[in-house]
């Protein structure tokens, strides 16, 4: 029997504890998992696949970008060269065309010689005195070809992909040092011949040969046997006609006109 005046108990004593000594699920006790308890969740298949399918797309984008560079980088640097040559075959063209024009006069000299069978008398005064160089005068012709070997050894020549035009520039560039060698034959016939004249000729005429006037001194060198030769030989060394000397030796302009064309020059 309960005391007389005794307080009652509370809830706590009567089988509840108090509050504040109420047990709590602790961090790391059995009953319930934290966030990442277990370790660090595992990456699917699918998340390895996605990452790496990213790593090779840049992979390959980035070589794709520098292929393309470089590409670009190789036909400009082609273009930079196929423009010095079109300027150095303009250049080689003008001077050949000067040239021609000194070649083709000799040839018409030697042409007025043999139709009037070299007989001085029977030439007008006036022509004699315009082929007078005919025999004193030699002009050397060396075709530029810089640009060519720039093309050459830059490696740009495998990226210029038109082997048609690429043969047409090695062809004009090899036609005109094959005329240059021609020219320079001619040159060393011309100098030959001159040379026999000079000493075979009495010191005496030579002294003076400045003052005689056209006619003696064409007979003075059609007395020579060498000159007399080289007039009758070198008519067609050449060509047969006129058009050779006056037509586009190498197809410089063609060739010019068709790397105009291939780059948009003009």
């Amino acid at each position: 029997m309960a005391k007389e005046g005794a307080a009652p108990k509370s809830a706590d004593a009567a089988g509840d504890k108090p509050a504040s000594r109420r047990r709590r699920h602790r961090p790391g006790r059995p009953g319930r998992k934290t966030a990442g308890e277990n370790g660090p969740r595992r990456r699917s298949w699918g998340d390895y696949g996605l990452q790496l399918s990213v790593v090779i797309i840049g992979i390959v984008v980035t070589f794709a970008g520098s292929d393309l560079i470089a590409r670009w980088s190789h036909q400009r640097q082609v273009r930079t060269i196929m423009r010095l040559v079109v300027e150095e075959l303009n250049a080689n063209r003008e001077k050949l065309d000067c040239y021609c024009a000194w070649l083709n006069r000799d040839r018409q000299g030697m042409l007025m010689f043999e139709r009037y069978g070299k007989d001085v008398d029977l030439i007008p005064e006036d022509s004699l005195e315009r082929y007078m160089s005919l025999l004193g005068t030699t002009q050397e012709f060396e075709p530029r070809s810089d640009a060519l070997e720039v093309l050459k050894t830059s490696g740009a020549i495998q990226s210029v992909n038109d082997n048609g035009l690429l043969m047409q520039i090695l062809g004009c560039y090899r036609s005109l040092e094959e005329f240059g060698r021609d020219v320079d034959s001619y040159n060393r016939q011309k100098q030959e011949a001159m040379n026999h004249f000079q000493a075979n000729t009495p010191p005496e005429l030579l002294s003076r040969f400045s003052a005689l006037g056209y006619r003696e001194a064409w007979r003075l060198m059609l007395a020579d046997p060498m000159c007399v030769s080289f007039i009758g030989m070198m008519i067609n060394y050449f060509s047969y006609d006129d058009d050779y000397l006056t037509g586009d030796i190498g197809d410089c302009r063609k060739t010019v006109a068709a790397i105009n064309e291939k780059y948009r020059f003009q």
